[in-house]
């Protein structure tokens, strides 16, 4: 049965896909709320498109856009403990965090705030005509330069360092710079590594 749980949080919380009423609950009223807050939030898909892996690297060097910013709430940082099995106090005991804390209150995960990515770049990138489908191929260097403290608006600024080819398609090194609203600093900085084919 836990295993079942821990597996339907996981999907649920990637795929975001719609819950009817009728279902069984597996996860916690958390999770389904944070499920459901996430689905009104969706973003819209692009409206800009380039023309295949010839217009992707025309991108090269370039900053394709600012996401959206979308609030980090404690009722989702719960339920990315439940999908990981990270429950360090930090994240989710908002009255031990707001007195012991170095950080004033719970933060989010950092892994949280970087599986974000595919939600903000979703706003940004714009569509490839000719693309069979992406691949999520890693991260170059990932840094949590300051926490994002339950509560924050959280986007991200999205660059495309590099373009080269590879067997079938194209590879992309695409820079992540996730902003908290009102901080100088950011939350976080990534190469990220997503390979297109064709």
């Amino acid at each position: 049965m836990e295993a079942t749980r821990r597996v339907d949080v996981i999907c649920r919380h990637l795929v975001a896909a719609p819950v009817p009423d009728n279902t069984p609950l597996l996860v916690q009223p958390t999770s389904q709320a944070i499920l459901r807050e996430f689905i009104t939030t969706k973003p819209v898909p692009p409206t800009k498109t380039i023309q295949g892996i010839a217009g992707l690297k025309e991108l090269k060097g370039k900053e394709i856009g600012v996401s959206e910013y979308f609030k980090i709430t404690q009722e989702r940082v719960n339920a990315f403990a439940d999908a990981t099995g990270d429950f360090q106090w930090i994240h989710i005991d908002p009255e031990r965090a707001s007195a012991e804390s170095p950080f004033g209150g719970p933060i989010a995960h950092g892994m949280l705030t970087i599986s974000l990515a595919t939600y903000f770049v979703w706003q940004v990138m714009p569509q490839i005509d000719g693309l069979k489908f992406g691949v999520n191929y890693g991260f170059n260097k990932v840094r949590y330069v300051s926490p994002v403290v339950v509560g924050s608006n959280l986007r991200c600024r999205v660059e495309i360092t590099d373009v080269t080819d590879v067997t079938g398609g194209a590879q992309a090194l695409i820079k992540l710079t996730f902003e908290i609203e009102g901080n100088k600093k950011p939350a976080c900085v990534a190469e990220w590594i997503v390979r297109y084919y064709v």
